[in-house]
Order: C-alpha cells, then structure tokens, then sequence
C-alpha cells in the first residue's frame, strides 16, 4: 500500500505527499495524472491531490472526480506556492509549459513576455519535458527544486501574479478503508449534495447548518451533467459532534448526498 501524488518527481503535490508519508510511514510514488491518483486509489492505495487554489480557485478536476468515484478524505494540507521560470535562456524563450493552474496563475507575467502556452498534467512534467527536449525556446513554470532535480535554470523566482499564492491539497482513499493519519479529533468534514431546482431550496440547506452555529468553509457549485440550469454542490464545513444529526437532516431536503468523511488538517 502506498501513497501516489501527481507526479513526476518534483512536483507541488509531492512536497504534501511527503507531509502525509511523515504522519503514516507510507512510501510516495508519482502517478502521471490527477485521474491516474484515483484509479490507484480504486485500486486499495491513498492518494494526495491538489483541491483548491488561492489565486485561481477549485481544482475542478478533482471535485468532479471525488463525486464520482467512491472515496473519502483523510487529511488535508496547504502548502505556499512559489512559482519559478525555469529553463536555458531567458532571450530564448517563444513557450512555456505548466499545469493549466500554474500558467494561470502568472498570467500576467506571461502576457507581459508575450510567451505562448502549452498545457501539461502538472508542474514537474513541465520541467521534465523542457529539460529532455534541450530546446532553449522553451521554458517551465516549476519549483525551484524540480529545476535541481532536472538540471535547469532559474531564469527568475517569485513570478506568481500574487504574492499569497497557496495550494490546498487533500489526501484521499477509498470509503472502505481507515484513516492512517490514525484516530485524531476531526476537523473539517465534507459533502456533496444535489437539490431540488425549486426556490428556497439552498437556503434550507444552509439552514441546517446556520442554526447550529456550524461554519462553512468553502461552497462550490458544479453541474450535474443532467442539463443546463442543475447542479450538484460541494460544501466543506468545520467539523461538529452535530455531524450526524446534520447528515439526517440534509437527507430530508435533498435528491443526493454523498459524505466524503470527516478529516484532519496537517
């Protein structure tokens, strides 16, 4: 049993992999995507994912694969993202590759170069793509240590749009294994849930947990691919000892609710 982050080496997701790994004594090993994360977890591993962005917002990604695959949260971390141009020569560079994410997140640096993009499954491979194609046309946006780790250049350091960049990352396995993070006092918990389309209807949800003093930490709509207008919504919460009369309660005025489990933060 191991611990697969969104690899390769080097990469964002493996520094809160290895946050985990300290707290389980579980090896870490790189998978090439998020979707690759959850199908070892399907397969009996846990996995460690990125979640939610401070400058960019939701990895939607994995809340859309956290709905539909049969797994719960375990722990959760948040790691300060600092971005570096990683490459051969600054004069050289026409692209620059990262995840989707990272290039977002220092759009305007981009822009201002007048660089074009290319999109990869995350930071790391950037910076492994860039440093097998020995093309100086090409740069990375990465960590300063994946540059170590693939023998490039640190052409220029902080280059995030802004400066409180932070990541949240999640460690996940599926519903019907335990914790290894062991038995700690739960801190957050989280749902998925579906309501009717009649008005009134996220209100008396939110209700539910208003009128029992419970905060909500974070509240995501996504669709629920069944048409346009319908939605399915994500909720994380700080946890309470009301959490199983508040996961009755829900049930009551909601078409679907799936608990991800109740978590730790590290």
């Amino acid at each position: 049993m191991k611990i697969y982050y969104l690899g390769p080496e080097g990469s964002y997701t493996e520094k809160a992999a290895l946050k985990f790994a300290e707290l389980t004594n579980l090896k870490i090993t790189p998978a090439e995507s998020i979707y690759s994360v959850f199908r070892e977890v399907e397969r009996g591993n846990y996995g460690v994912v990125p979640t939610e962005n401070s400058i960019e917002g939701s990895v939607t990604l994995t809340l859309d694969l956290l709905l539909r695959f049969p797994v719960k949260i375990f722990g959760e971390t948040s790691l300060e993202i600092k971005h570096a141009l990683l490459g051969y020569d600054l004069s050289k560079i026409r692209v620059v590759l990262s995840h989707p994410q990272a290039l977002a997140q220092c759009r305007e640096f981009i822009q201002r170069m007048r660089w074009g993009v290319r999109e990869t499954n995350s930071t790391a491979e950037a910076v492994k793509i860039v440093a097998e194609s020995n093309d100086p046309t090409l740069a990375a946006i990465g960590s300063r240590e994946a540059a170590e780790i693939y023998g490039l250049k640190v052409l220029a350091e902080d280059i995030q749009d802004y400066p409180n960049n932070k990541t949240r990352f999640i460690l996940i396995g599926r519903e019907d294994m335990e914790n290894p993070l062991g038995d700690k006092t739960p801190q957050k918990g989280a749902i998925f849930l579906e309501l009717e389309n009649v008005p009134g209807a996220l209100y008396r949800a939110l209700g539910v947990f208003a009128k029992r003093g419970v905060n909500l930490t974070r509240i995501e709509s996504r669709p629920s691919l069944k048409d346009l207008g319908y939605y399915i919504f994500y909720i994380d919460y700080e946890y309470t000892q009301e959490e199983d009369e508040i996961l009755e309660e829900l049930k009551q005025v909601s078409k679907f609710l799936k608990h991800l489990g109740k978590y730790y933060v590290v």
